[in-house]
Order: C-alpha cells, then structure tokens, then sequence
C-alpha cells in the first residue's frame, strides 16, 4: 500500500474504453434497482514528465446501517479512507444518478469504534469526502472517477472508478453488494457454455453474460426468452442448479451447462420462459444462423414487441 495517504477529493467523468487484465469488481444495487460496478485503481508515476502506468487494486464494499459504504484499508488492515455510496435510475433510458458522500456521525463512530483507524486518520476520525457530490444521469459507457488518494512523495494516487452496470438486480428490497472479475474498462467475458438439446450436443454462438436474462436461439423453433423471475406471459418451465439450466418446453428438453454459475446472487432458482417460434435473428452476410445464446435486456418490451 502507499506509505502515506491524502484526501485529494476531484472527481470526474469520462467514457469507458479501456481495455486489460480482469480486476476485482463489486456490484451495489439500491432499492428501485439502480446498479453500480465499482473498482479501484493506483496509478503509479514511472518518471516525471512520464506516462502513468494503472494497476488495479482491491477495494472493499458493505452494508452498514442499511446502506452502502465503501471502505479502504492498508496493508495492516487499517482503515484510512471511507464513503457513502448511493445510486438511483435517472429519467433517461439506462442512466443513472451517483452520489459520493461522507459517511455519517452514526457509521464514522461505529468503524472508529473496533480500533481498525489507521495512523494518519486526522483526530481519530474516519477521513471521508468533505461534501456530498452528485453526478447527474450518467450513461452507459460513462464512468464517474473518483481521486481520493495520493502519496506526496511518489505522486501515487490512487482512484475508484464507478460506471452504471445494466445487470439486473437479483433481488428486490434495500442495497445489496455482490462480487464478480471484470476486465479493466471493458464488458464482461462470456462464460462458455455447452448446449444439450433432446438428449443431442449442438455447437452455439455464445454472447451471454452471467446473471442476466437470456435468448436461446434454436434454429426451426424460434427464440426461447429465459428469465430468472416471474413475468407477465412467461411461464414456469426449468430450474437452475449452479452451473446447470435445465427446461422443458413442449417436446423440447433442454440443458444448458456454463463454465461458471448461472446466477451471480445465488446458486439455484426458477427459470421462466416466454416461446418465440417465429423468431429469426436477421441475417449477416447471407449466413445461416446455428444456435445462439445470447443477453437479453429488457425482456418485456422484447414480448411485448413480438406479440402486438
């Protein structure tokens, strides 16, 4: 960790395009299903005068008194930096609202209370951000980057990157936090997935993401919309047993099998199904489409769309 650490507070936004090696990733949700993914970064000057060279470092994140706080600690488990993190979905389509702000009199006393303060916590306070700040409708593609540490000496610093994340949230209710690897800047990496129909393997085109809704493109039967929870029209048909999705649908038996879990909340759920049978993805180049799995979005307007 940096010998010594400042507060430098400036904040910034700017779009997400770079891209590199997987970094730890948290994922926060709040109560109307706003998402955040959060990770840290140290940027390391190599010469004055120089580029910077970015390293990704771990952060931690949790739920204290019913919201969420980011936490930093140094190599001997310290805490030298905190903040409250809160989200909302702005009126534009997948945009959302992010708030930095201090963490309050009730949580700065409970961490300050279990002794974990670190040697430069000014008065045996939890250094925090000085003022709520409030980045309005940030975009998909967009991060809000947060320089909140520096090392006078080396002109370390050290920052915390948060973008919109449009993975639904798994649950409803109050915040939550999960955990997931993302490469740095870009989209997460496809699990790989193998695809079992009627007892049959069948090679797919694979661009789904963990965790979230499906389309299951099967070449004479249409699309099949999977869907981790209840939805209008959609009905009941499969199960998730971590890595393994399973459903019956007419004279079709189905298995899908990843690399990884399905779910990124939990490890086992109900699958539900909206059928397609005139589905066709459109044509690219004249080729005739195999099997696809691919992400689905918003499933309701998808259905909806198909059945008006």
């Amino acid at each position: 960790m940096i010998a010594r650490l400042l507060v430098a507070g400036a904040l910034a936004v700017a779009s997400a395009s770079a891209q590199g090696r997987m970094v730890d990733t948290i994922l926060a949700w709040f109560p109307d299903g706003a998402g955040v993914e959060l990770h840290t970064q140290t940027q390391t000057l190599v010469t004055p005068g120089s580029k910077t060279v970015i390293h990704p470092l771990q952060g931690a994140g949790m739920i204290t008194f019913d919201r969420v706080h980011r936490i930093f600690v140094d190599s001997q488990d310290k805490i030298v930096f905190a903040y409250e993190l809160e989200a909302e979905k702005a009126p534009e389509e997948g945009a959302i609202t992010i708030r930095i702000k201090p963490v309050s009199s009730e949580v700065a006393g409970s961490l300050a209370a279990n002794g974990r303060l670190g040697m430069d916590a000014p008065g045996g306070r939890v250094p925090t951000v000085s003022a709520m700040r409030e980045f309005r409708s940030v975009q998909r593609g967009q991060e809000v980057k947060i320089e909140i540490l520096e090392n006078p000496t080396t002109g370390g610093k050290v920052f915390d990157v948060l973008r919109p994340t449009d993975e639904h949230k798994p649950y409803p209710g109050g915040p939550m936090i999960t955990f997931a690897k993302r490469p740095l800047g870009g989209t997460p990496t496809p699990p790989e997935v193998r695809l079992v129909v009627n007892g049959q393997a069948l090679a797919v085109k694979n661009s789904w993401t963990a965790g979230k809704p499906a389309r299951l493109y099967l070449p004479g039967h249409g699309a099949y919309y999977l869907s981790w929870e209840s939805l209008p029209n959609f009905r009941m048909a499969g199960y998730i047993e971590k890595n393994r999705l399973i459903f019956l649908w007419e004279s079709e038996y189905v298995e899908i099998t990843g690399s990884g879990n399905i779910l990124t909340a939990a490890e086992r759920g109900p699958v539900f199904i909206y059928h397609d049978p005139d589905y066709v993805p459109e044509p690219r180049d004249g080729t005739v489409h195999g099997a696809e799995f691919t992400t689905a979005g918003k499933l309701e307007a998808l259905y909806e769309k198909r059945i008006q």
